[in-house]
């Protein structure tokens, strides 16, 4: 699309993530963080009239995106950004990429999500990474965290990336299972959940 042609920038953006990974150490939800910071560009944007400062905050959405974030929860603050620019959301942000699964928490569903596990190479095996994760999640225990199985596809530092790959993020009543492969985001809905708005739960 031209909107992504004309904004999308691979290492502003990655910085970006970078960076609001590490505010989650102090913290300070990710999520947050990066729509206050959408906010205030778009505010200095409204006061100086620059056009930097609406290209910062479309990286700052990709990022947002990127990181598995629901576009409908930042939609009014977005479609502002998208007006200065006279940019159409399917312009800017195509549905395709950023798609994103609302799924009831249960054994069925969370065990169809990692699918196939490797019987000897993984973090635990899939039945305990199943009833992990449901403890976790109904648990509301937020932080980070990675089940993963088969061999090592790429390796830097401390990061690795295995065969299939899952991150778990929960924060506050919200829980998304991103599987980094397949780049597929799961977003959790379970008993007394409070964000289950436009779910499609299966």
């Amino acid at each position: 699309m031209a909107g992504e042609k004309m904004f999308y920038d691979t290492v502003e953006i990655a910085a970006i993530k970078i960076a609001v990974s590490n505010v989650e150490s102090l913290g300070i939800y990710s999520k947050d963080a990066l729509i206050k910071s959408i906010v205030w560009l778009r505010e200095k944007y409204e006061f100086f009239g620059e056009i930097a400062y609406l290209k910062k905050a479309v990286w700052n959405i990709y990022a947002y995106l990127e990181l598995g974030f629901s576009y409908e929860d930042g939609k009014e603050e977005f479609q502002k950004i998208l007006e200065y620019l006279h940019m159409n959301v399917e312009d800017m942000f195509q549905k395709k990429k950023w798609q994103y699964r609302r799924v009831l928490l249960n054994k069925t569903n969370v065990t169809g999500i990692l699918g196939r596990w490797n019987p000897v190479l993984h973090s635990m095996k899939i039945s305990e990474a199943v009833a992990d994760i449901l403890n976790k999640v109904s648990g509301n225990m937020e932080g980070n965290y990675v089940y993963h199985c088969g061999k090592v596809l790429e390796e830097d530092a401390e990061k690795k990336l295995w065969e299939h790959t899952f991150r778990l993020s929960i924060r506050k009543d919200e829980a998304v299972l991103y599987d980094i492969n397949k780049n597929k985001y799961y977003v959790f809905v379970w008993e007394g959940h409070t964000n289950d708005k436009n779910s499609d739960c299966r």
